[in-house]
């Protein structure tokens, strides 16, 4: 079988999901978006939750580009990174739309939560090597900062299109505030604010 029939699968199935869930996701569907029948489904990938898991891995990585071992532009660097895990989080947005509300039911898939802790890690580790390398002033609580990062990326990829009063900045000039906001909160010396950088609207 070829890779392009592979990935074929792993689409529809990622698609599937976002739009119908776990239980709506029948194999039979995958099979029919995909253009291949149900067995060669079992054959590769043994059942449906192995195939969604699988699918969800590949999509949620898509868009991931690792921080630097030496940090020498903390403020580009991070900013290529948040952009990245935004657009990242933006493309699987219905899939973890539908995650979070089968959650009670036990029926998200349990890797759903590998790629935002996979990024938090990675995050926590690049504060780290900040303070090793005397970009920021030592002590900092890089589990909290990670998380509230974190947290915004994520609150902007869920909540853009729902509440666009929230967001009223275009991605790419609202990242590079959260960023420096973040960046200035652990007392990096070179995230300064930029002229025509978004403002609060009590400031403006």
């Amino acid at each position: 079988m070829t890779a392009p029939t592979r990935d074929q699968i792993l689409a529809a199935a990622a698609h599937l999901y976002g739009e119908h869930g776990y239980r709506g996701t029948t194999t039979r569907r995958i099979a029919e978006e995909a253009g291949v029948n149900e067995v060669t489904l079992f054959r590769l990938f043994g059942n449906k939750t192995a195939l969604l898991e699988e699918a969800i891995r590949e999509h949620s990585q898509l868009h991931t580009v690792p921080l630097p071992d030496v940090p020498q532009d903390p403020e580009r660097e991070l900013t290529t990174w948040a952009s990245a895990e935004h657009r990242g989080l933006t493309t699987c947005r219905s899939m973890i739309r539908k995650a979070m509300a089968e959650m009670e039911e036990r029926r998200a898939p349990e890797c759903m939560a590998e790629g935002p802790t996979g990024a938090g890690k990675m995050l926590h580790g690049y504060i780290e090597r900040l303070e090793e390398h005397g970009l920021i002033p030592r002590g900092q609580d890089a589990i909290a900062a990670s998380a509230m990062l974190m947290g915004t990326l994520f609150a902007d990829a869920m909540g853009r299109d729902l509440m666009p009063a929230m967001f009223p900045h275009p991605v790419s000039s609202a990242l590079a505030a959260y960023v420096r906001l973040f960046l200035r909160g652990l007392g990096c010396e070179t995230a300064k604010a930029r002229p025509g950088a978004p403002r609060s609207r009590r400031a403006s």
